[in-house]
């Protein structure tokens, strides 16, 4: 159940009088509490609240409150692994309710999403895939979390677009004084945007010539030009655009089609129920990097407003869907995850799925997240694959001695990984 506080309407107040407020917040915090010290000082000057008491008081009621149980990272990891359907493979024909069921799939590299697929879903193809994002239009690519690119079941666009709209940043002074245009300016350029692409696929080139032609704002195309998505991004959040089918080299755009968004309210709060259901037990700080769109503060309050259980996890409060305990018991798996797969996108930087002492090798400078070797749920290794001729070589940099059990399960994914890749596994090597 949600956390009841005892001070104004369930969150923290703390009336500020002569208090230590750096001292009173930070333990407050570590509690688990939102504290206010900014609000309503007058009040704590007429009321003679004695702020320090209060505030040291619940502290150590929540310090004393029952998280219900305690989880170690082994019943965590079962817990993702069967979420994630790394346990074992999810039949032939379900790759939408999977992207749906784990938040959807890193799409940076289209092939490292195919990989992704094929890593929980029996009978995955790439082929399969290509037909449901350009035919079937049943998956959309899309800028989605934390700006990155994801495929994202088009049923599911109701929530995730209603969560993305909250994304105001390219409207700050900042954003808008470094690249030079105007919230007019980026306004006119979304609404144009949608009714440009409606029923066309067009390049980036297409697209800002279209935008010049009906705005008149030759400004306006040179910076739909610009790299990184300048003002495509802001497009996709608000619904505008999504990705068609390239054309050789280029990349193409097109307009998603009418979707009833959900109230961004209500929408913050489905996808923290669907990131829990995917990734929990998991803390407010866990789910503010993961969506990089609320505060730690907003990430806890999106939490204790769903039916969770509070646990403590390796020593930390964290959150669990109440459907979702007790864990299951961990199943012995061994998978080839693929660059930005989703398990390891949304693993705490902390440890607890990875050997702490080799994140710099899953975690990688600018962003770039390693294909890892996974055993029983925990990074076990990085590996690496080329294709070529017809002939597939793995190589797997373990990062420390395998077991017969683990080499002989890498030997069979590999060998599954040359099907998918229509080659012949031609060298596996332990470097």
């Amino acid at each position: 159940m949600p956390r009841q506080h005892p001070l104004h309407r369930g969150a923290l107040h703390a009336f500020a009088l002569s208090v230590n407020e750096p001292q009173m917040e930070h333990a407050a915090l570590a509690a688990g509490l939102d504290v206010r010290f900014d609000d309503a000082r007058h009040l704590a000057r007429r009321k003679r609240v004695q702020v320090q008491s209060a505030v040291e008081r619940d502290v150590h009621r929540s310090q004393s409150y029952d998280a219900g149980m305690t989880f170690d990272w082994e019943e965590a990891r079962a817990l993702r692994l069967a979420r994630h359907h790394l346990d074992r493979r999810a039949p032939r024909g379900s790759e939408l309710r999977v992207v749906s069921r784990i938040c959807g799939l890193h799409a940076q590299l289209l092939s490292s999403a195919a990989l992704s697929l094929w890593a929980r879903v029996e009978g995955a193809t790439v082929a399969g895939l290509r037909r449901a994002l350009w035919q079937e239009r049943t998956l959309v690519k899309s800028w989605a979390m934390r700006g990155t690119l994801h495929l994202l079941p088009a049923r599911d666009l109701p929530v995730y677009l209603g969560a993305l709209s909250t994304y105001r940043h390219y409207l700050t002074q900042g954003w808008v004084r470094y690249f030079g245009v105007t919230r007019e300016e980026i306004e006119l350029v979304i609404a144009t945007v949608g009714e440009v692409l409606h029923g066309r696929v067009l390049t980036r080139a297409q697209l800002a010539d279209a935008v010049v032609e009906r705005t008149g704002a030759k400004k306006l195309g040179a910076v739909l030009r610009q790299g990184w998505g300048v003002l495509l991004k802001p497009c996709a959040y608000r619904g505008q655009l999504c990705f068609a089918e390239g054309e050789g080299a280029r990349v193409r755009f097109t307009h998603p089609g009418p979707v009833r968004q959900l109230d961004p309210e209500r929408a913050l709060a489905e996808l923290a129920r669907r990131y829990l259901g995917a990734y929990g037990p998991a803390t407010r700080d866990d789910f503010a990097l993961w969506w990089h769109g609320t505060t730690r503060t907003q990430a806890q309050r999106l939490f204790e407003s769903l039916d969770v259980t509070p646990v403590e996890l390796a020593g930390t409060r964290a959150y669990l869907l109440a459907a979702d305990a007790p864990p299951p018991p961990l199943a012995r798996s061994v998978r080839l995850l693929p660059a930005f797969d989703p398990y390891v996108v949304g693993a705490p930087r902390s440890g607890g799925l990875f050997p702490a002492a080799h994140k710099a090798r899953v975690f990688r400078p600018q962003g770039w997240i390693s294909a890892v070797l996974l055993v029983d749920g925990h990074v076990e290794g990085v590996w690496r694959h080329e294709r070529k001729n017809g002939r597939l070589d793995v190589r797997i940099e373990p990062f420390g001695a395998l077991s017969r059990r683990v080499r002989a399960g890498v030997s069979e994914e590999a060998e599954r990984l040359a099907a998918f890749l229509e080659a012949r596994l031609d060298t596996l090597t332990f470097g």
